[in-house]
């Protein structure tokens, strides 16, 4: 009986030091030791016993999840037989370290470049018996490209290999590879349609959105046209930012991946901070504080589904009818519907037009910088330019 006693005291001091540091030893420094300290030497054994199986168990399942992880990752997502797995695993375990201790970019991106360089290790294996991938050299690029230009598209091509060059720079490798400009790569198509809005259309829609009591619509038309942010990127825009922007003269924002940008703020976007500080003192809220998001949990991906049902319930109210006959002079036609994300377009292509007047050679560096953009060949899908007929 006394035996059962001592062994219930123990199980209950389990769940009371669920919080502290979680060590055999702890147990018996509390105040009342007499519950712990016997001469029955059982009942040690016994709190022994289960603190071990308990932690067995669950490095058994650890050891589990870790051994899936591990059989996923040196998978071949192609399913191409490898001539050198050995050399190939050797390769991937490094490219892999890589990819666990990497978090710069979004999780999407960082996949898509991890599956490219894991078609790029078995290529280093079968073809150079490479076994540090550190050792890459722009001769082994550049005959990779070659590969990559057999069967795929320029798109897929430059993807490809910007994933293999982040990998290749992470690894800490001293060995320069060729930019894409050396490489002699196909072209990539810079856009189907123009994506941008008309001045009107704009105009229209803040104003649906003033009519409609969509404060939040307004902030985010302001900024996702005046400067070019992304829907995500206005709903996790927090106060504090827009009071350093009027003290720095640059607005910094924490973009697609993590990476952050600064844009130079000209004097018609120091008057749109102006007035949403003046509107998040009125509504109460603290420099911490989103702008237009609740701070509870989930508040931002609320606000952001909120503004995209908006988008999609009321933009027949302002827009314009056949607009895809109304395209301008040198750009390619204009999409039939309208996006958040056309607001974003609209305010390269204006930055583009206003940048050629002062700095024309670099409008198109500055436009991918405030886009946030990290290849200037993106940039042109929002410029929606026709090619120049040679």
């Amino acid at each position: 009986m006394r035996s059962y006693f001592h062994f219930e005291m123990l199980y209950d001091c389990h769940f009371e030091m669920r919080g502290q540091n979680f060590r055999p030893q702890n147990y018996f420094r509390q105040e009342n030791p007499r519950y712990f300290i016997d001469e029955n030497a059982s009942i040690i054994t016994i709190f022994v016993h289960s603190f071990l199986r308990k932690a067995w168990s669950l490095s058994l399942r650890l050891n589990k999840i870790f051994r899936e992880r591990r059989q996923f990752a040196m998978s071949d997502s192609n399913n191409i037989t490898v001539l050198n797995p050995g050399l190939y695993k050797n390769l991937l375990a490094q490219v892999e370290s890589i990819y666990r201790h990497s978090n710069e970019l979004s999780f999407k991106t960082r996949a898509r470049y991890y599956e490219a360089t894991k078609r790029f290790c078995k290529f280093l294996a079968d073809n150079f018996r490479l076994q540090n991938f550190k050792n890459v050299e722009d001769r082994h690029f550049k005959v990779y490209v070659e590969h990559l230009k057999e069967n795929n598209s320029a798109a897929t091509i430059q993807s490809d290999l910007s994933g293999i060059r982040y990998f290749h720079r992470k690894s800490g490798s001293k060995n320069r590879l060729s930019p894409n400009s050396k490489l002699a790569l196909p072209k990539r198509a810079t856009g189907v349609k123009d994506h941008s809005l008309l001045d009107k259309e704009i105009s229209d829609m803040r104003q649906w959105a003033i009519e409609k009591g969509r404060q939040d619509a307004v902030i985010g038309i302001d900024f996702a046209s005046k400067f070019g942010l992304r829907l995500e990127e206005i709903c996790t825009l927090r106060v504090e930012y827009l009071m350093s922007a009027l003290k720095t003269g640059q607005l910094v924002i924490k973009g697609k991946g993590g990476q952050t940008r600064a844009i130079d703020l000209s004097a018609k976007q120091r008057g749109i901070i102006t007035d949403n500080l003046n509107y998040a003192r009125c509504s109460g809220r603290y420099p911490r504080d989103y702008l237009i998001s609740g701070s509870e949990k989930g508040g931002v991906q609320r606000e952001k589904r909120s503004l995209q049902n908006w988008m999609s319930y009321n933009r027949e109210y302002f827009m314009v009818e056949n607009r895809e006959d109304l395209s301008e002079d040198g750009k390619k036609k204009r999409t039939e519907t309208i996006s958040w994300h056309s607001l974003r377009h609209t305010y390269a292509q204006r930055t583009y037009e206003e940048a050629l007047k002062e700095r024309p050679k670099k409008a198109r560096k500055i436009v991918s910088e405030n886009l946030g953009h990290h290849r200037t060949e993106v940039t042109r899908i929002y410029l929606a330019e026709k090619p120049q007929k040679k």
